[in-house]
């Protein structure tokens, strides 16, 4: 499971706006007659993280009716046989990064439903679950079972029901967990301490409030292929199956994505693959038909409404209701696909503000090459402006004393934000990573164990795991020098191998200042380390199925195949974490959960938060983005769950004011050292002298113009200007 800190463009969005088988069985037909209409069959309430499904799921688009008109077909109407058709034989889905390797699947397309492409659910449930889900038909309704439960795709009332969306997802000792049985290498589920789960509530998500018909045909069931995907594989939480249709096939975009953004972008883009995918016959269009529009939109609302783990904090009931309060529904259902590109970017980057949430790619399956222009954006950030929020941001810019107008068009990004600030909260962690690439030691690589005196420090820049590609396990094909970039247990493992041998140490630091964030069982092992007797204990709330998890687990930290006592070094060593605004999603996580259990002491400052796995998403242009997830971090707490957010206390605060960002040692091991012992001899709270603080800022501001210019490709003295206002703002 990840929990990692996505690349955002946010700062560049600154700058543009401020200047088996399932074979099924049984007889079904396409809307039989006399059938009864999905308009007379309400979906049952259910309880889900708080909510109930109407508002989670079954209620989206009930508060914002306007509109439902315009689909070219509403969900629930009857559909004829004869209104049904194969759209493509022969299309191919290529979960793989691979042309060589697909699987055959047929498109179909439904009158009234332009360019739409609707699958047979039991080929679809066929390939995400590799032939082990069963499906059975009885008079228009299919029961889907997999992982021991069932979900009920009810074509006469158009809706889709998960018993247990998290056992959908995995079955385990704990259904749906934070690590997953396949990330399971020296991890393990622990028999000392017993995981517990609190019961998971039904959900129900009424297809017709989304537009998107569930139509039995030849024994089988049809929907949209996002319907699909946003429900079981959004269930799934899965990027494997996150997939993106181009007018003929489907390709696993998301992961192409991702291999993207950590190669050259510009010879990505000539690879076969990528070719394949943006050479459909969507390639050649640059506007949408109406239906195609509104099914792009309403499989976002979808998607979001199951998945978005800050629906509370946002105060959103449906992500129909909340785009219409924003006046962004409008472009998000246009025909012109530049408006709707433009209204997501901006919508993930700010409305959702969070590290977690950002688009990673702008590029489309369409013809559309220039939805980022001014002129976009304007007319985007109009329709904002417009919208209720917007009026209520303006009104109380203008009540303020000294307003002027460039006061009032900052305002505008703050209700990009619904908060009224002039800069995206996402621009402090920005911020933190830009300077803190200036900092980082490159002559040292991404991993390193330093010594000063009594106390190693321990630094690494991301949550690595490696456990479902490395084979065989470690147990047969022992830990290698190779291992160690790729796996945070490995990196551990040598590190103590290395400690063991200086017998001076007996304080440990574990160093995240630069880091932020990674996979959930790179967290776990790190733990695993720190704990007594490797013995590793994770909180968290489904705040889908509203379950509240407990779950144990034990980490083999000396590789000798037995679980017992003799892991973890909690017992050697006093362990200490450092963090900085940088330390994000699982850098957040692990001090928050070291300090819970008393594993370590927290120095630094304030991590940057980030309490959601990852949600990965893709959209009906082929736009990928990630979210902040349904799986939230956190613990009960007198019968309340607190994320672990902002839940993390500093024993030892570094930094006392933002002037002494520059003078904290974030990478100086014999300053982190100093920094141990002052707070063993008493101190909480580090004090620098008037002569230290007198440049801090300065130089803060400083390396990170400097940062900003160098990646920019521009010369420093093109900023030295910008750095000199900002410094005499401050």
């Amino acid at each position: 499971m990840q929990m990692k800190k996505v690349i955002s463009l946010g700062l560049t969005l600154v700058m543009l706006t401020t200047g088996v088988g399932c074979g099924a069985t049984g007889a079904s037909t396409a809307a039989p007659a006399g059938g009864a209409s999905s308009e007379t069959a309400e979906a049952a309430p259910a309880e889900a993280g708080g909510e109930t499904a109407a508002e989670t799921a079954d209620g989206a688009g009930a508060e914002a009716a306007d509109g439902a008109e315009a689909a070219a077909g509403a969900a629930g109407e009857e559909i004829a046989a004869s209104d049904i058709s194969v759209k493509w034989e022969d299309s191919h889905i290529y979960n793989k990064l691979t042309l060589g390797y697909y699987k055959p699947i047929t498109t179909y397309e439904v009158k009234g439903y332009e360019d739409v492409p609707f699958l047979k659910v039991s080929e679809y449930l066929d390939y995400i679950t590799e032939g082990r889900a069963k499906c059975s038909m009885d008079n228009g309704v299919m029961t889907i079972t997999h992982n021991k439960t069932n979900v009920v795709v009810d074509s006469l009332a158009d809706t889709v029901q998960f018993e247990n969306p998290a056992r959908f997802r995995s079955n385990s000792i704990v259904d749906g967990s934070i690590v997953e049985e396949a990330e399971f290498n020296v991890i393990r589920w622990s028999t000392k301490n017993q995981s517990t789960q609190t019961d998971m509530q039904p959900v129900t998500i009424a297809m017709r409030n989304y537009h998107m018909p569930v139509i039995a045909y030849e024994d089988d069931v049809l929907m949209p292929f996002l319907a699909l995907q946003n429900s079981f594989v959004a269930v799934q939480f899965s990027s494997t199956y996150q997939l993106a249709y181009n007018g003929k096939d489907y390709y696993n975009i998301y992961e192409a994505n991702m291999f993207a953004l950590g190669h050259d972008p510009v010879k990505t883009k000539e690879t076969p693959y990528i070719k394949a995918i943006y050479s459909g016959p969507f390639s050649e269009l640059k506007e949408t038909t109406q239906a195609y529009a509104d099914y792009g939109y309403y499989s976002v609302c979808l998607m979001l409404d199951l998945c978005f783990g800050h629906k509370e904090e946002k105060n959103i009931t449906t992500f129909d209701e909340y785009f219409t309060r924003m006046n962004a529904k409008k472009a998000m259902t246009s025909t012109d696909p530049s408006a709707a590109l433009t209204a997501e970017i901006l919508l993930f980057n700010y409305l959702f503000d969070s590290s977690h949430d950002s688009m990673l790619n702008v590029d489309n399956v369409f013809n559309v090459q220039d939805f980022m222009n001014p002129q976009n954006v304007g007319a985007v950030v109009s329709d904002v402006k417009d919208s209720e929020v917007g009026k209520e941001v303006i009104d109380n810019a203008q009540k303020l004393p000294e307003k002027n107008e460039e006061d009032i068009s900052e305002a505008l990004l703050g209700m990009l934000t619904e908060a009224g600030i002039k800069i995206p909260q996402t621009a402090p962690q920005m911020i933190w990573g830009v300077y803190m690439a200036t900092l980082k030691p490159k002559e040292k690589g991404d991993t390193f164990v330093e010594y000063s005196g009594d106390t190693a420090v321990i630094t690494f820049y991301s949550f690595e795991d490696s456990s479902t590609v490395r084979e065989p396990s470690f147990y047969l094909d022992p830990i290698k020098e190779e291992d160690v970039a790729k796996s945070n247990f490995a990196f551990f493992y040598k590190c103590f191998e290395d400690i063991k041998t200086h017998e001076e140490v007996k304080n440990v630091v574990v160093n995240l200042s630069g880091n932020g964030g990674g996979a959930a069982a790179g967290l776990v092992s790190i733990l695993g380390f720190m704990s007594k007797d490797g013995e590793v204990r994770i909180t968290d709330l489904d705040t889908l199925t509203g379950s509240y998890r407990e779950e144990y687990y034990h980490i083999d930290t000396n590789v000798d195949g037995i679980a017992d006592d003799q892991d973890g070094f909690g017992d050697q060593y006093d362990f200490y974490i450092m963090t900085s605004g940088e330390s994000y999603s699982c850098g957040t996580a692990l001090p928050y959960f070291a300090q819970k259990n008393g594993f370590a002491k927290i120095i630094g400052s304030n991590p940057g938060g980030g309490d959601c796995c990852v949600g990965n998403f893709v959209d009906a242009y082929g736009r990928c983005a990630a979210f902040s997830g349904m799986l939230k971090l956190g613990m009960m707490e007198d019968g309340e769950f607190v994320s672990d957010e902002t839940a993390v206390k500093l024993d030892y605060n570094m930094m006392p004011s933002i002037m002494d960002v520059t003078i904290v040692p974030w990478f100086d091991t014999d300053g982190i050292a100093e920094a141990v012992h002052n707070y063993q001899n008493g101190e909480t709270t580090a004090v620098y002298s008037d002569e230290d603080k007198q440049n801090a800022i300065s130089d803060f501001l400083m390396k990170l113009f400097e940062s900003i210019a160098a990646q920019n490709g521009a010369d420093l003295s093109a900023t030295e200007g910008a750095t000199a206002e900002a410094a005499a703002v401050e």
